[in-house]
Order: structure tokens, then sequence, then C-alpha cells
């Protein structure tokens, strides 16, 4: 019986004692989408990007488009050709077609690079941001992208807030 009394004591004051731990643990949440695409190092980013690759991918549509019509043109023409033009406009189309699929691969590739540099820059500063609001907030824990969080524990807004002020 007295063993009874003592295990059921601990368990009260275990209760008791883990109900005071929780009361004292500050949660916040965040929403990752909206501070990424509100951000304006977001917009910066974007406008960067646009700003290095815009160039090339215009002119790889030109090559693009033009090839497309020199091939149409070929096919048109294919049957009134002689046999040595024909291979040899067919030899160049092809020569043409593999330098703009490497042309293509190449830009694709610089861009997923670039992008995935400028991502982790982006997220890094997101980060620090974050963790400064928490410090200040006294927060223990910050939830990011919770399926439910109340207005009162979500700091999206003081975070954006921090990350204009810093641009």
């Amino acid at each position: 019986m007295k063993q009874t009394l003592m295990i059921v004591g601990l368990l009260i004051a275990g209760v008791a004692w883990t109900g005071n731990a929780m009361a004292e643990i500050r949660i916040a949440t965040i929403q990752s989408q909206r501070l990424i695409k509100e951000s304006p190092q977001y917009k910066k980013m974007e406008a960067q990007m646009k700003a290095d690759f815009e160039r090339r991918a215009k002119e790889l549509e030109q090559d693009g488009k033009s090839l497309s019509e020199d091939l149409q043109e070929f096919k048109r023409n294919a049957d009134v050709m002689s046999a040595a033009e024909r291979a040899r406009t067919e030899k160049d189309l092809n020569t043409r077609r593999i330098d703009f699929n490497y042309a293509e691969r190449k830009f694709r590739e610089d861009v997923a690079a670039r992008e995935k540099e400028l991502a982790q820059t982006l997220m890094n500063q997101i980060s620090e941001v974050i963790e400064a609001v928490a410090k200040e907030g006294s927060y223990d824990l910050v939830l990011q992208d919770p399926v439910f969080a109340s207005e009162a524990v979500d700091v999206t807004a003081k975070v954006l807030a921090r990350l204009e002020a810093a641009n």
C-alpha cells in the first residue's frame, strides 16, 4: 500500500512538473513560402537571374527558331537538291542541331547552378533573421509550415519586416 501511494505521489508530482515545464516553452511558427516569395531579397534574386540570363535565353530562342526554319526549308527543297548539296546541308544541319542541343543543355545547367547558389544565399539570410527574431522574442522553438498555427504564434510578418529592413 505504501509503495502504491508513493508511486501515485510521484506520478502526480511528475504531471505537475511537466505541466509547469510545458507552460514555459514559447513556440513560434513561420510560413516559409510566404517568406521566400514576399522577401525583397527574393525579388532582387529574380531580377538578378533575369539580368544574368535574359540575353542568352533570347539568343538561344533565336538560334532554335533559325534552326527550325532551316530544317523546314531543307525538307521542302531536299528533292530538288543535288546529292552532294543535300549531304552537305544535312551534315551542316545535324552539326547545328548538336551544337544547339549542347548550348541549350549548358544554359539550363548554368541557370540551375546560379539558382541554387542564389537560393542558398537567400536561405542563409532568412535563417539568420529567423534566429534573431526567435532570440529577441525568447522563443524556444520555431516551427516551419505547420498544418495549423494561430496568428498569435506566427512570426512570419516580423521576419519579413526584418528582411525588408536589412535590404
